[in-house]
């Protein structure tokens, strides 16, 4: 027995016809009867009598009536019900940050999301790529968001947005007084690097690798807030994202763009190929692409 069987025996008990019932369910006439055929047979009893141009319901028909009716009344609420609650933003997300990104616009996230959604439980998880790519297939995120790229054949990315990364430096080296950073200057500076457990650090030895740079790295950091800790005690200068730049108000760190090459990272929304992001899952993608394109020079993906 299936819904749109009953949804069909209805609208011909209703309008006492199978031509008009089909037009109400905006179906062919014979794909209806067919249906109803199946429907009779699987219960073991006719359900109309077919009296001419008239059909009325059988005994077996008038005692299905008010089941098939009341059925189709719950779905109804039960729908309703779904989308009420999908509406009012209720249910739980559990959503993975790299930890690159997550001391940046994490805060702000939570805050708009807890305002937004007070029916809404969001769960949070802090971890490398490597970690969250795994969670996401393992059932146990419903999205990360990460920086480009991802190899993994059961991951769909959606890009946000493209975030520079901008030369850091204390006011100890002079290279903040020069008008113009050529990228071969970064040879001249001691150099913080970022752990290349974090794709972070990947891509800014990539970075160097491809512009043919000996950068001279007198410290690998595991974190990158201890990057901005070296930085700002003068022991060298770094590669770091422009949102360390936006947030940093200590006045103890100086950021400038590379003016002759474009080191950036690619900021994405990672999820299972197999699954859909929910309502929820759908809002904070939108919130973080608003909250790192507040006040910051970015390029939409």
């Amino acid at each position: 027995m299936e819904i749109h069987q009953l949804t069909y025996f209805v609208a011909v008990a209703e309008t006492g016809s199978f031509t008009r019932a089909a037009e109400r369910c905006n179906v062919a006439q014979p794909s209806l009867s067919q249906q109803i055929i199946k429907l009779e047979k699987e219960l073991g009893n006719p359900l109309f009598d077919r009296l001419g141009r008239k059909t009325v319901l059988t005994q077996a028909g008038q005692a299905l009536l008010p089941r098939a009716t009341h059925i189709l009344a719950e779905l109804q609420t039960i729908r309703r019900g779904l989308h009420g609650e999908i509406e009012a933003g209720q249910g739980t997300l559990v959503v993975g940050f790299i930890p690159t990104i997550a001391p940046f616009i994490l805060p702000t996230i939570i805050q708009q999301f807890s305002r937004l959604f007070p029916q809404a439980a969001l769960v949070v998880h802090e971890d490398l790529t490597e970690v969250l790519v795994s969670e996401i297939v393992a059932g146990k995120l419903d999205i990360a968001i990460t920086s480009l790229p991802i190899h993994n054949k059961l991951i769909q990315t959606q890009e946000l947005l493209t975030e520079p990364l901008l030369v850091a430096s204390s006011r100890r080296y002079d290279i903040i007084n020069r008008a113009v950073i050529q990228v071969r200057e970064l040879d001249d500076f001691p150099f913080i690097a970022l752990s290349e457990v974090h794709c972070l650090g990947e891509q800014v030895q990539s970075f160097c690798y491809q512009q043919d740079l000996d950068v001279n790295i007198v410290c690998h950091a595991a974190q990158l807030s201890t990057v901005g800790n070296c930085i700002a005690l003068g022991l060298g200068v770094s590669l770091v994202p422009q949102a360390m730049a936006n947030q940093d108000n200590s006045g103890q760190i100086i950021y400038r763009a590379i003016d002759d090459a474009a080191p950036q990272r690619k900021i994405a929304a990672a999820y299972h190929l197999r699954r859909t992001p929910s309502f929820l899952g759908r809002q904070l993608i939108d919130m973080v692409s608003a909250a790192y394109s507040h006040g910051q020079a970015l390029t939409a993906g």
